[in-house]
């Protein structure tokens, strides 16, 4: 839980760093989470669909650049089994037109409830691309690549990997 705290506060203390040039509001829409095992030369994935609700951000750097953080919740299921995380991803955005964005950044991931013998927290590399409908609306779709292994104590011939997409809604206060 302190970790959950820490990141709350990391997102919501950034806001006091730029007040000038930057943009507060919600976002929600589609979640899907894969799971990779792999297991020497063979790989097995599974994925669910759920939902993501969130707060964002956005700061301008520059004309063409701006660094978004998110905070969100999400949830997947599959066959009545569910995972729900927070997710924490850090996209520096470039601005190709007015109302066009690309993005990349890290993301961070913890998974609530109960995650006996797995990693709770992940780390993983989104990448993806916003369009602005108006200076309030706006629509994001990002794919979010695992890179941390999630199994604890696990041998380096075996890893299970967190990859998930998204595409959302968001509006701007």
């Amino acid at each position: 839980m302190k970790k959950v705290l820490f990141i709350a506060v990391v997102v919501l203390g950034l806001g006091k760093l730029n007040a000038q040039g930057s943009n507060f509001g919600i976002t929600a829409g589609f979640h899907s989470l894969s799971l990779k095992m792999d297991y020497l030369s063979m790989t097995e994935s599974e994925s669910g669909q759920g939902f993501f609700v969130g707060v964002t951000s956005d700061f301008s750097l520059s004309d063409k650049f701006s660094l978004q953080p998110q905070l969100q919740f999400a949830t997947s299921s599959q066959d009545g089994d569910s995972i729900e995380q927070l997710i924490l991803p850090i996209m520096l955005k470039y601005h190709v037109t007015e109302k066009f964005n690309i993005q990349a950044g890290p993301q961070l991931d913890y998974l609530l409830g109960d995650s006996e013998g797995l990693n709770a927290i992940g780390f993983g590399l989104g990448f993806g691309a916003g369009f602005d409908f108006s200076e309030k609306i706006f629509i994001s779709t990002r794919y979010a690549l695992g890179l941390s292994n999630r199994l604890e104590d696990a041998p380096s011939e075996i890893s299970l990997k967190l990859n998930t997409f998204q595409i959302g809604l968001g509006y701007r206060f």
